[in-house]
């Protein structure tokens, strides 16, 4: 499952409303101090983001190995103005090594239930939009086999596909990246 980012209760929302067990790559800071007991509650497990993280990778692709939903965030860390960000090129990877399905997940919302500056939760409007199956191409249109940037960027216009315009950012229509457009 591949998401956008936009508020921290985000992987609670979706662990809450997916119909099986999930399982987060979330970044390794989440680990240190008195949020690890509750990060693993929510079945996480850590990644040190920007690096080839072998153990984490290993984890990922066992999970989905047996069969396992595993949620990637692939911008990497929350948007600060709810709009999509570049995804990381790691994202790609993963998905493309897993040859698993891929499910796009868009929310909006979350980010007014509980902000980056914000200790205590808000009662707001949250929605959570799945999309259609789908596996990433072997090839961009033009022929060209797809990178781990060009993978991960194909991901984020899956997820784009199902937000408002105001919130599909750097993967709003006219800003796709020319390999991937139609």
């Amino acid at each position: 499952m591949v998401s956008n980012h936009v508020g921290a209760v985000d992987p609670a929302i979706i662990g809450a409303w997916t119909p099986r067990p999930v399982w987060f790559m979330a970044k390794a800071e989440l680990f240190k101090g008195s949020w690890a007991w509750l990060m693993r509650g929510y079945h996480a497990f850590p990644v040190v983001r920007h690096s080839p993280d072998r153990t984490a990778l290993r984890r990922a692709f066992g999970l989905l190995k047996q069969g396992s939903a595993v949620v990637l965030f692939p911008e990497g860390h929350r948007s600060g103005d709810a709009r999509l960000l570049r995804a990381e090129p790691g994202a790609g990877f993963v998905a493309r090594r897993s040859g698993a399905p891929l499910v796009p997940i868009a929310i909006t919302g979350s980010q007014n239930v509980l902000g980056r500056h914000n200790k205590v939760p808000r009662r707001a409007d949250v929605a959570m939009t799945f999309g259609e199956p789908f596996q990433l191409p072997e090839r961009n249109r033009d022929g060209s086999a797809m990178d781990h940037q060009q993978s991960a960027d194909y991901l984020m216009t899956k997820i784009a596909q199902l937000l408002p315009l105001e919130n599909q950012g750097e993967y709003a229509s006219s800003t796709v990246p020319r390999s991937l457009q139609a």
